[in-house]
């Protein structure tokens, strides 16, 4: 018997008892189905347009409710939110625009041509720098997502290496050179279908040493203390694990 992952138009779900996502052995009656995918072979995403996941809770008995944005870290949430995405995004083979269908499996999608089309998954760098005395990081916040500071992020090019990836990108957004690479961890995030690959690294620049992209509209070094008076980036994403981890001395 399939069970239902259920997710409204902000992708918020319901929470059951033991504060897991909620699976439903059948779909409440008079909900509009805007997407679904396959997520298992027992677990089926759907996203509703007409109801809230509170609305949503409630009809179903549920306890609480939880913000996708939260919870990429579970692999059923991440895979469940990336493939409702793939289905709503990608309709088209890219290769000759003909209509795709969706595998049984729900992990690829066949057009005229019959070859499979897979979702879209674009790797992106990001990560903490620190300076070279150890007492603080480098923070950024995004011109066009502004409101608090994250870690400075980029995509990786074509035929670029991921340290290098992170080294231009720092390079680029803040004026500052960087070394000491180090890998740390990844996080899916498939809300922009990206892989996010976390590093850590040092530099010396106090200050920029060239022109800046632009792309941010303010940066900042951050002590430890600093950190509890800032708006980070949100609970859940990686960004925030490196920042709590750098904090914790873990890196």
């Amino acid at each position: 018997m399939p069970l239902y992952l259920l997710f409204d138009a902000t992708l918020h779900f319901p929470l059951n008892s033991q504060g897991q996502p909620l699976l439903l052995p059948t779909l409440p009656s008079g909900v509009k189905v805007t997407t679904r995918a396959r997520v298992s072979p027992e677990v089926t995403a759907v996203r509703v347009s007409d109801v809230t996941a509170e609305e949503l809770a409630t009809q179903a008995l549920a306890e609480a409710t939880a913000s996708a944005r939260e919870w990429f870290d579970d692999p059923l949430i991440a895979r469940a939110v990336g493939l409702l995405v793939a289905h709503e995004r990608g309709g088209f083979d890219p290769a000759d625009g003909s209509r795709l269908a969706w595998d049984a499996s729900g992990a690829f999608a066949r057009g005229a041509s019959d070859r499979p089309v897979f979702p879209r998954i674009d790797p992106c760098v990001i990560g903490v720098v620190e300076h070279a005395d150890s007492k603080r990081i480098l923070l950024g916040e995004n011109r066009r997502r502004p409101g608090y500071f994250t870690c400075i992020a980029g995509y990786m090019d074509v035929g670029e290496r991921a340290e290098d990836a992170f080294a231009r990108e720092v390079l680029e957004e803040t004026g500052r050179r960087i070394a000491d690479v180090a890998y740390v961890g990844s996080q899916p995030w498939p809300l922009s279908g990206s892989l996010m690959l976390g590093f850590f690294a040092r530099t010396e620049d106090e200050d920029a040493v060239g022109e800046t992209d632009g792309e941010l509209s303010r940066i900042i070094w951050a002590t430890r203390a600093d950190l509890g008076q800032l708006s980070l980036a949100p609970e859940g994403s990686i960004a925030r694990q490196l920042i709590g981890r750098w904090a914790a001395s873990e890196l």
